[in-house]
């Protein structure tokens, strides 16, 4: 009689402790909902997604292909990160005439600079962006959205 109860409580632990599992691993899978929660390291990489986007935002200048017109500035209005990477990257971009946008890729090359290198370059198109220069080896790939926020001034996911 003992034996059946014990038979009970091993198969008991056993489906508790396979449930934990499950569910820890489909935790570590729910999507971020904010730049905030975005630190976590995906890839490896030494970058998060924050500390990319404010890097751009004050280099879009430096790192355009393309000078504006009129003697402008670029202005950042979208980022696109490819899903489970820090370090590749779409980012829209216009300066009041044009918009355009650019595929990158980032690397940390000492602890205080990070180092990008243009994949693709886009112009718009009628119902798409065209690629003019580069590659685009993204193309049709889950991508993270990120806005910029007046109301909270921070850039948020959107999707």
């Amino acid at each position: 009689m003992k034996s059946k109860y014990l038979l009970i409580f091993i198969i008991f632990l056993t489906l508790a402790v396979a449930i934990f599992f499950y569910i820890e691993s489909n935790n570590s899978q729910l999507p971020k909902s904010s730049l905030e929660e975005e630190g976590v390291k995906v890839e490896n990489s030494q970058l998060t997604r924050s500390e990319i986007i404010h890097d751009v935002v004050e280099k879009i200048n430096k790192i355009s292909p393309v000078e504006p017109v009129l003697g402008g500035s670029w202005h950042i209005t979208r980022f696109w990160f490819v899903q489970d990477s820090n370090k590749d990257f779409y980012v829209e971009y216009e300066d009041g005439h044009i918009l355009r946008q650019i595929l990158l890729e980032a690397k940390k090359e000492n602890k205080d600079k990070i180092e990008y290198r243009v994949v693709g370059y886009f112009e718009p198109g009628e119902t798409n962006w065209i690629l003019k220069a580069g590659t685009n080896p993204f193309l049709g790939k889950s991508l993270d959205l990120f806005e910029y926020s007046q109301e909270l001034g921070k850039w948020i996911k959107k999707n």
